[in-house]
């Protein structure tokens, strides 16, 4: 199965990007707030970020990454226990954690495996190799 993880590559390319994931974690992403579809590089990073179900935290690129001994089911789980473990309220989020793995499945079967993206509040594209911002061309 296709899916995103959490990555470090490209890192820099914008001056906005950050990265406080586990390196290969799964990753999930949050609905962008208003001030954040507003102002993706503003004060709040939900709508440009990744969000790690392990650590919790956030990262501005992932990695599309083949794992084949993933199920649905085990995919389900893992952001289930990443709820729990946070006190998150299934009734309080826009999506149900079943609509989330769709989502998720269908963004990362989207790239081939390897490809490094970026997200742009609805939009996700691919990231080439790149130069940090603001280094000499």
């Amino acid at each position: 199965m296709h899916v995103l993880v959490a990555t470090n590559a490209t890192q820099g390319a914008r001056r906005s990007d950050f990265a406080n994931c586990i390196e290969g974690e799964l990753v999930w992403m949050l609905d962008a707030c208003p001030d954040s579809r507003r102002r993706p590089d503003g004060k709040c990073p939900c709508g440009r970020s990744f969000r790690g179900l392990m650590s919790d935290r956030g990262t501005t690129t992932a990695l599309v990454k083949d794992l084949p001994e993933l199920t649905r089911a085990d995919y389900e789980n893992a952001m289930e226990a990443s709820f729990d473990a946070r006190g998150w309220c299934p009734c309080c989020c826009m999506s149900t954690v079943s609509e989330f793995v769709d989502e998720l499945i269908s963004c990362a079967e989207f790239w081939p495996v390897g490809t490094v993206i970026e997200r742009r509040v609805d939009l996700l594209q691919g990231r080439g190799p790149c130069r940090p911002y603001g280094a000499a061309r």
